[in-house]
């Protein structure tokens, strides 16, 4: 079974969302893997979202490993960031040395990875902004798509690494968006990064992607720009649309 690590901060409603949707798919079949713990850089009783975020987990008795971040050398934080991100996840290794895990997923986790954790486990996150495009928040991305004027957008899963938003990219969707407003822009992209998550720990799962060395690989060959996922998400969205239970055929 393929074993995946979930990274989250749990701060918000979507990361509970997200969190269930891909559970559901390992529930039905859909994905064939299986979510074998939770870290969190919040500890419980913290705040009120990330607590119902442990709830969830609790529900699906995922275990949850911690690490407090904001009382995590305050002093070093103030002086060293670098240095602070290096001890902190120096400290996350420990915890989750000797945990299986094939593949973690950064899904909602609100700090910057630094290379002593990237550098010893493969690692994935989403960037709302096609390879090769805009870096920055989601809001940052869109106001730079519009200043250029930019035919399309779309969102990627990447490789963690060092450099922020810059890791290859694994797979990817992308849509028109010419004389389209901000906000739907942002519903556009909000609406298939969900499933792009999904397909892309799927295809993973299933062989047809796969991390050696540093670079991403599907089948034989090097990924040099991404798997475009495009066709399968909008497929998957139509299917959920309509109530139909999206197999992947």
């Amino acid at each position: 079974m393929f074993k995946v690590g979930w990274f989250s901060t749990g701060r918000d409603k979507a990361a509970i969302k997200l969190l269930k949707t891909v559970c559901k798919a390992i529930d039905t079949g859909e994905v064939k893997a299986k979510i074998s713990f939770c870290f969190s850089n919040r500890a419980p009783g913290e705040t009120e979202a990330s607590d119902h975020f442990f709830d969830e987990l609790k529900r699906r008795d995922i275990p949850l490993v911690y690490l407090s971040s904001a009382g995590f050398k305050v002093e070093e934080r103030k002086e060293d960031i670098e240095r602070w991100r290096a001890d902190y996840d120096m400290k996350v290794k420990e915890l989750i040395c000797g945990l299986e895990v094939d593949l973690i997923v950064l899904a909602g986790y609100m700090l910057i990875v630094s290379p002593n954790l990237c550098g010893t486990y493969n690692m994935i996150n989403l960037h709302p902004a096609l390879p090769g495009g805009p870096t920055g928040t989601w809001q940052e991305v869109i106001k730079e798509l519009r200043r250029v004027k930019a035919d399309e957008t779309g969102a990627m899963m990447h490789l963690v690494t060092s450099e922020l938003d810059r890791g290859q990219p694994i797979s990817y969707f992308r849509f028109p968006i010419r004389g389209t407003s901000f906000d739907l822009i942002r519903g556009k992209g909000v609406q298939r990064e969900m499933p792009l998550i999904l397909l892309t720990i799927k295809e993973f799962a299933e062989g047809n992607l796969r991390i050696e060395d540093g670079k991403v690989f599907a089948g034989g060959e090097a990924l040099k720009h991404g798997y475009d996922l495009t066709e399968k998400i909008e497929l998957w969205l139509s299917y959920h649309a309509s109530g139909i239970k999206h197999r992947g055929e």
